[in-house]
């Protein structure tokens, strides 16, 4: 058992050291730490963070660390899983699992170390979270700092979804299905039915305490609940929202477990690990044939085998490339955007379907989808060497995986837009845009994950905004944007562009 224990917690210790020597992580903090800042808005600009019936609850411990607990919750089941998620993977690539396969090591220690780690790795970031919202305390608060109040925000809101968010990142990278783009898409649908299920079922029902409540991973239906039972009113706000500045300030007590709840964010916690126990069972074991299969190219992948499928009917379209012509940058574009859409035949299909529906949003969806991996994918696959031998295409690496992009884009929104009651102009440019994000994105990080989830989270909550507030309408989904709005989101794009052409300069001068 000593033995057993030793290998996980060098398992752990040796993927913690590797997380936090990178200066992505560095990075992620900062946005972290910048997100707390404005998450917190100062009374005087008339917002609040928590309004409650009209008035705006005071800035306590318990005020703040409850809200800003929500916001890292969110965090880690938005974004969390896409930065854990390729644990299992990097020890493919670097070849420390092959090694580590050949010891006494049991699958399950492996599998269990890499779960630690995830949580050790969230945790570590929802804890310097926490550290920077007791700052905004100091800096913004109207009472004293009191850490062990916000520490019990914290642990009764958020460790369950560090849990399950730990476990369901080890749980896919196992899975050969899961272990690519669609198990990224799965994930983001899993998690947003997770939060929206148990909130509607709560809500409707009036029975926090139902069945459903143990499977209360993100906290939301034990929130709801707790805060309906000590405000005594529906007329609840948690976020930065407008307040009348004539009423009399709320006190808000924070968080308390009763012993029922108690029992069931307990349950949430300890659901996971089953989880973990079948994750064991399908890991490879970094069996060469098995790794084959489902890290390196994904063969037993869903969406690997729909491509396959329907591969027939894209053959056609890859026989547009000509071979043996006089090379050019306007050839390279349309050789990459055929390149993309043949071997991914779902795309072709999406836009088949898409074009038939009609609905806007979704198309901008399946697009978004099928982008993600264009501008990262000479660099997965390692022919960038060989990208980089034809003319032109060094120097205008970021213009050609943008125009590629924007043409697949084109592809699969260009009968949507048509049909689409709004001004097509709106729709244009939010297409424009999402092609520079997955490109600017893309190029920077050189994983399609970073526009994948942000793209996901973004599109989520423009649906779930719809319409309210005018600057989210990117595409023009409910007519709301304007020439300030179009105007702003067309800047962003050249920015990102911005940012990848940067960042392309850097490696080549590197």
């Amino acid at each position: 058992m000593s033995e057993a224990v030793l290998r996980v917690g060098a398992i752990l210790r040796a993927d913690f050291l590797i997380r936090f020597r990178r200066v992505s992580t560095a990075v992620i903090f900062v946005l972290l730490s910048a997100i707390a800042y404005l998450w917190v808005p100062d009374p005087r600009t008339g917002r609040t963070l928590i309004q409650v019936d009209g008035s705006r609850a005071i800035y306590n411990s318990a005020a703040i660390g409850m809200a800003t607990a929500m916001l890292g919750t969110m965090f880690i089941g938005l974004i969390g899983f896409y930065v854990v998620s390729n644990a299992i993977r990097r020890d493919v690539l670097s070849r420390c699992g092959f090694v580590a396969a050949s010891t006494t090591m049991r699958s399950g220690e492996y599998v269990f170390g890499k779960f630690l780690g995830n949580i050790a790795f969230l945790a570590t970031f929802l804890g310097g979270f926490a550290a920077v919202s007791m700052a905004m305390v100091v800096v913004r608060g109207e009472g004293p700092l009191e850490p062990w109040t916000f520490i019990q925000q914290y642990l009764i809101l958020s460790t369950p979804a560090v849990i399950f968010v730990s476990a369901l990142a080890i749980l896919f990278e196992s899975v050969p299905f899961l272990s690519g783009k669609f198990g990224d898409v799965v994930y983001f649908v899993v998690w947003v039915m997770s939060m929206s299920i148990v909130v509607s079922i709560t809500e409707k029902r009036g029975d926090a305490l139902g069945l459903i409540s143990f499977f209360d991973f993100s906290g939301f239906g034990f929130l709801w609940d707790y805060m309906h039972h000590v405000t005594h009113t529906g007329a609840l706000s948690i976020g930065s929202t407008s307040f009348d500045p004539k009423r009399p300030v709320y006190v808000f007590p924070g968080l308390k477990l009763s012993g029922a709840w108690a029992l069931r964010r307990i349950a949430a916690g300890l659901m996971p690990l089953t989880l973990v126990g079948l994750a064991a069972l399908f890991f490879h074991r970094f069996d060469p044939v098995r790794v084959r299969k489902t890290v390196r190219h994904n063969g037993a992948n869903l969406l690997a085998r729909i491509n396959l499928r329907f591969k027939p009917l894209t053959r056609v379209m890859s026989r547009l490339i000509v071979v043996g012509q006089r090379p050019s940058f306007a050839r390279a574009v349309f050789a990459d955007s055929i390149v993309s859409i043949s071997a991914s035949p779902a795309i072709l299909i999406a836009a088949i379907v898409v074009a038939f529906t009609g609905s806007l949003p979704i198309a901008f969806a399946a697009a978004g989808i099928a982008i993600a991996d264009i501008a990262s994918r000479d660099w997965r696959a390692g022919t960038t060497p060989l990208v980089y031998s034809s003319p032109r295409l060094q120097p205008l690496f970021v213009l050609w995986k943008f125009i590629a992009t924007a043409a697949v884009v084109a592809f699969v929104l260009a009968i949507p837009i048509a049909r689409a009651s709004t001004s097509p102009w709106t729709a244009i440019v939010g297409a424009l845009f999402i092609a520079a994000a997955a490109t600017g994105l893309g190029i920077v990080s050189n994983t399609p994950k970073t526009f994948t989830v942000l793209f996901l989270t973004f599109w989520y909550v423009v649906m779930n905004d719809k319409g309210m507030t005018r600057y989210l309408d990117f595409a023009g989904f409910f007519g709301k944007a304007n020439n300030a709005v179009m105007a702003t989101y067309g800047v962003a794009a050249l920015l990102l562009l911005a940012a990848a052409q940067v960042a392309h300069r850097r490696r080549l001068a590197a």
